[in-house]
Order: structure tokens, then C-alpha cells, then sequence
């Protein structure tokens, strides 16, 4: 929770990814299995169970302390509406978690304080149909559905990989498109961003 309290705090827009539990209870952690990043746990984030969830703590990249693991609600409860959330939902959520994070982020009167982000074309598309503002991430090529589509499709933004040809998101913005590149880790990696980017999404907001 620090690292989002603390980005939401100097202005930076918090960025974090779902994953779900064996009870299909969301959980923020950006890896689909425990090994690379919990203490306590291995093998897959949906094996596990909501106490075994709670019973393990986040390593820390640099050597710090280690973290306490975050659910979905505890996040909302601590910032939801505050300020503008950029949640992921990762990859292999079914259309029935798609539909019950969006039911939770709808009882919390969100619609104006997200942009929900996924890899998943169907799941942006369903986002963008329940009245939320939709990010449709894809990597360093234009995926197999036209800037037409995605945009026929309500969605507002893309977010794709940095290496994207400045071509191609002259094509996205082009037909209204906000273009939000990810993997950006420096100062410099900024600077040689195409034009017509809106905005970019980067592991540390504090690196110079």
C-alpha cells in the first residue's frame, strides 16, 4: 500500500495490477505466481487462499523492509475516489472477475476516478461498455484490431510498449486515440517519446 499512498501523494497517478485468489477474491500483484515477489508462498496467485494472502508479506526490490499484501478493497478503502486509480486487469481474468471488479468499483460511484487498463481486447471493450474509461494495452506492434476497431469499441486510451514505431501511434492518434507508452525508466527515455503521446507509464516517477 505505501507505494501507492506515496505516488498518489506527490501527484503521480497509482498504477497496480489485479490478480485473483483461489475464492476469486482481487488482489493487487503485478506477477501471476507468488515466487518472484512474496515471502511465504509459491506457485500461482489463483492456488492460493485469502488467508494464505494475508499471511505472506510483499520482498522488497531494494532490501527494505517487506510490505503487507493488498487486496482490491483495501486499496479503494484507502484511496478509492481520492485520486485517479489506474488498475490493470491482468491477463487470464475471466469475464465473470472482469464484470465482478467493475460491480465494485460501480457500488464505490468510481466511473469518474479510473482508467481501467487490460491486454485483453474484450475485457478493455467491456470496460469502456460499462461506462469506464478504457485502456487497451498491447506491446511494440499495432495488434490485429484496427485503430477503427479499438476506437468503435469505446475505448479512449492505448498503452503500448515503448518501442512502438512513432508511425504507428501517429495511426492511433490519428483517429482520437491517447497514447500512453509503458517501460519507460528514465529521464531520457521520455524525452525521445514521439509526438502525440498523452501520458507514459513508468516503474519509478521519482528517477531522474
Amino acid at each position: 500500500m505505501e507505494g501507492f499512498t506515496a505516488s498518489a501523494r506527490d501527484g503521480f497517478l497509482p498504477e497496480m495490477d489485479i490478480q485473483f485468489l483461489r475464492d476469486g477474491t482481487p488482489v493487487l500483484i503485478h506477477d501471476d505466481t507468488a515466487d518472484r515477489t512474496l515471502d511465504g508462498a509459491t506457485g500461482d496467485i489463483r492456488d492460493l487462499s485469502r488467508e494464505e494472502w494475508d499471511s505472506v508479506t510483499i520482498t522488497s526490490p531494494t532490501g527494505g523492509p517487506p510490505a503487507q499484501t493488498v487486496t482490491l478493497e483495501e486499496l479503494l478503502d484507502e484511496l478509492g475516489g481520492e485520486v485517479v486509480l489506474v488498475p490493470e486487469i491482468k491477463p487470464g481474468a475471466t469475464s465473470a472477475e472482469v464484470d465482478d471488479v467493475l460491480d465494485q468499483f460501480d457500488e464505490r460511484e468510481l466511473q469518474d476516478s479510473l482508467i481501467v487498463q487490460s491486454f485483453d481486447f474484450e475485457a478493455a471493450a467491456t470496460v469502456a461498455e460499462r461506462g469506464y474509461t478504457s485502456l487497451f494495452l498491447f506491446g511494440g506492434e499495432l495488434p490485429e484490431e484496427s485503430p477503427a476497431q479499438i476506437v468503435e469499441a469505446g475505448i479512449d486510451w492505448v498503452g503500448p510498449n515503448r518501442d512502438l514505431p512513432a508511425e504507428d501511434v501517429a495511426a492511433l492518434t490519428r483517429v482520437g486515440l491517447k497514447v500512453a507508452p509503458y517501460g519507460l525508466k528514465t529521464a531520457e527515455d521520455v524525452a525521445v517519446l514521439p509526438d502525440g503521446v498523452s501520458g507514459w507509464f513508468t516503474d519509478d516517477p521519482w528517477d531522474d
